[in-house]
């Protein structure tokens, strides 16, 4: 199972892409949300997305728009990386993204691991 993982921040898309590798997941690494959409746009096609909300140019919120918007990537799970975990409205703000979930940072390895697998193996069954 390949996982997108989109941050542009890239010490915590190695640490990430360590601890998923750990669990057999493959990662790939983008550092942009247009990065992500050229990669979808050419036929790669992940198991899930794991983006960072807070990115430069175009945040992941109106990446996930756009990915959840075109019929080729819409079944892709999505789920959105965020420090706004507890801020009133975020919820609001990622269910009309598209997104499927959100994992708060700093966040736990338990909870990321768990929502992958059920969201991969929501798509896969």
């Amino acid at each position: 199972m390949e996982i997108l993982l989109v941050d542009d921040e890239r010490v915590t898309g190695r640490l990430v892409k360590k601890l998923l590798e750990r669990y057999g997941y493959s990662v790939r690494v983008v550092n942009s949300g247009d990065e992500a959409l050229a990669l979808l746009k050419s036929g790669y096609k992940p198991a899930l997305i794991l983006m960072d909300v807070f990115m430069p140019e175009m945040s992941g919120i109106e990446v996930s728009k756009k990915i959840k918007a075109n019929p080729a990537t819409t079944g892709i799970p999505l789920l959105l990386f965020t420090v706004l975990g507890l801020v009133p409205g975020i919820r609001h703000a990622i269910k009309e993204s598209g997104a499927d979930d959100y994992v708060a940072k700093p966040f736990e390895k338990d909870t990321l691991l768990k929502k992958i697998r059920h969201h991969i193996t929501k798509t896969t069954s």
